[in-house]
């Protein structure tokens, strides 16, 4: 017989619940992660984190005070998720989860119950669970249901003391406090698990960060964010909503992050009332279908209604649709190369600074698709360092051949021209487009080999107009980009800023340094160069859109 985060997984495979796609791609994550031999899931050890959940009953409301808590199923899957996992160590694999969620489903009652396990379910002795919030009041929200939950249960009120500011676990000396945003340091804390509630609302990540450091003494520590959507594009989270998202996408590899987000899809309308659920997995549990469409109702009436019907009620980050081209497009585009042995090609050489990633590209055109081969050169002193932080898998990539390191602790140009030449006697190279600022003596290094140079400035004049046909021909799928996943990173990474007369230009998502998009600038160069030696310069003018 299944057990309900089983039913869960199924039915959201099968497509019998509705859900967005993030919350497919975390449990086909669970289900893909079976098939592996370094990790292991203990269903051992999942039953009995879900078990405990059953000494808990609701304090609130006339349909549920009193009553013994019921795990709604992606609630299930959760806890299944983060205690079932193991290494081979035998130590849990998650010491990081991120669960996203519209209010009123239950996330304030769930993360009460999940504080209490880590306190007295977990047999950990001297648990520290610290509630995290950037006021005293918002921290104390969570500690309130905790006590509360506790006077209701008999078991777990004869073995927790109930204090003003702390509840107190003495068999096994554990404790839980709240923390506001004052606590810039957790010296002379340790925590076994850290509650960070409402992360929206943190305008930084010091008390986010302060935390994280704090919890390498524990083996099995665990962080616990969870939240609704924001309006701070800007904020701590939702820069790490985008990191957990690339590893939900698989951009990025976090061995130690859990990630749940519950949201409408791109693109999705709002006013379609079926997409709600995708957002509110509580729905007419406890989120009222008739108090969703009142709201709703009061959102078509007012703007600013709208914007917290969107924020607060479909999770929704507001401004976060400049995103150039999503993952689920880009990835309709991967092919194996054809020959291009002998094919004409345009470049485009992207250098950056020396300590940063250079990309050199080319891009073909056979049997009416395009095809672009990138190469990305980075400095073998500062990769590691680079991995460490920006969580991103420079390391990895170097493995699998899709990075190139060059030697020092800056990019020796010199390589980057001595493969240009390898790949000039394997290509008929036409033209190389390279940013006109700062490239100096590698430009006549190249002429002086032979190859014939594009000075492309980085304004909108020039890369307008191809980036637009850059994007037309991922939607039509028109290029190949053969599955790179530095590319495909790099793309995740871009958004389109427009001078306000529709002509548009790459730049970094949130204007973050870590977010390189080297390759897809080093792409709309080497399409600008095309598209003016095809149109001989009178593209822009007259068609706009390059044919294909």
């Amino acid at each position: 017989m299944r057990n309900k985060p089983e039913e869960y997984i199924e039915d959201v495979l099968n497509n019998k619940i509705v859900v967005c796609r993030y919350v497919k791609l975390a449990v086909q994550r669970h289900v893909n992660d079976l098939k592996r031999t370094d990790i292991y899931f203990d269903e051992k050890a999942a039953g009995e984190a879900i078990r405990f959940f059953t000494l808990l009953k609701h304090f609130q409301g006339k349909n549920f005070a009193g009553k013994e808590f019921e795990l709604s199923g992606w609630q299930a899957f959760i806890i299944y998720s983060l205690f079932g996992w193991k290494k081979q160590s035998g130590l849990r694999r998650f010491r990081l989860s991120y669960t996203e969620v519209a209010k009123k489903n239950g996330k304030s009652f769930l993360t009460a119950a999940i504080s209490l396990f880590m306190l007295v379910g977990d047999s950990e002795e001297g648990a520290e669970v610290y509630s995290c919030a950037t006021t005293r009041d918002q921290a104390k929200i969570i500690f309130t249901d905790s006590k509360n939950m506790v006077l209701k249960s008999p078991e777990l009120s004869q073995l927790i003391q109930i204090w003003q500011y702390s509840l107190v676990y003495p068999d096994k000396l554990g404790k839980f406090e709240v923390l506001s945003r004052e606590y810039r340091s957790f010296e002379g804390k340790n925590p076994y698990c850290g509650i960070v509630d409402e992360y929206h609302a943190h305008k930084d990540d010091l008390l986010f960060s302060n935390l994280k450091a704090a919890t390498v003494a524990r083996e099995e520590s665990l962080i616990w964010v969870i939240t609704t959507a924001g309006y701070d594009l800007g904020g701590p989270c939702f820069q790490f909503r985008k990191m957990c998202i690339d590893v939900l996408e698989g951009r990025l590899i976090d061995d130690n992050l859990f990630a749940m987000i519950f949201t409408l899809d791109e693109g999705e309308d709002w006013h379609n009332q079926s997409t709600w659920i995708k957002a509110n997995p509580n729905l007419n549990i406890s989120v009222f279908e008739d108090a969703l469409k009142s709201e709703f109702q009061q959102a078509i009436n007012s703007p600013e209604a709208e914007t917290h019907f969107k924020t607060k009620n479909l999770n929704l980050w507001l401004g976060s649709g400049n995103i150039f081209i999503s993952d689920e497009k880009f990835q309709k585009c991967n092919h194996d190369y054809p020959d291009l042995t002998g094919c004409e090609c345009w470049g485009g050489l992207d250098l950056s600074s020396k300590y940063d990633i250079t990309c050199f590209g080319l891009l073909f055109k056979k049997d009416n698709i395009f095809h672009w081969k990138p190469w990305f050169f980075i400095p073998e002193l500062n990769l590691i360092e680079r991995v460490k932080k920006d969580n991103v898998n420079y390391d990895v990539w170097l493995r699998q051949g899709h990075i190139i390191q060059t030697e020092g602790n800056y990019i020796d140009y010199g390589e980057v021209r001595k493969t240009i030449n390898t790949l000039q006697k394997k290509y008929r190279i036409q033209r190389i487009a390279i940013d006109s600022w700062g490239a100096g003596e590698i430009v006549t290094r190249l002429q002086d080999d032979g190859l014939e140079i594009d000075p492309y400035p980085q304004n909108y004049s020039r890369l307008s107009e191809p980036t637009k046909e850059l994007e037309g021909l991922i939607l039509s799928q028109k290029i190949n980009f053969a599955g790179n996943p530095v590319m495909r990173w790099m793309v995740g990474n871009t958004e389109c800023k427009n001078d306000g007369s529709g002509h548009i230009r790459p730049i970094k998502k949130d204007g973050k340094n870590i977010h390189k998009i080297d390759g897809v600038v080093a792409l709309i160069m080497a399409l600008g160069t095309r598209m003016s030696d095809k149109g001989k310069g009178s593209v822009y003018d007259t068609r706009g859109i390059l044919e294909i």
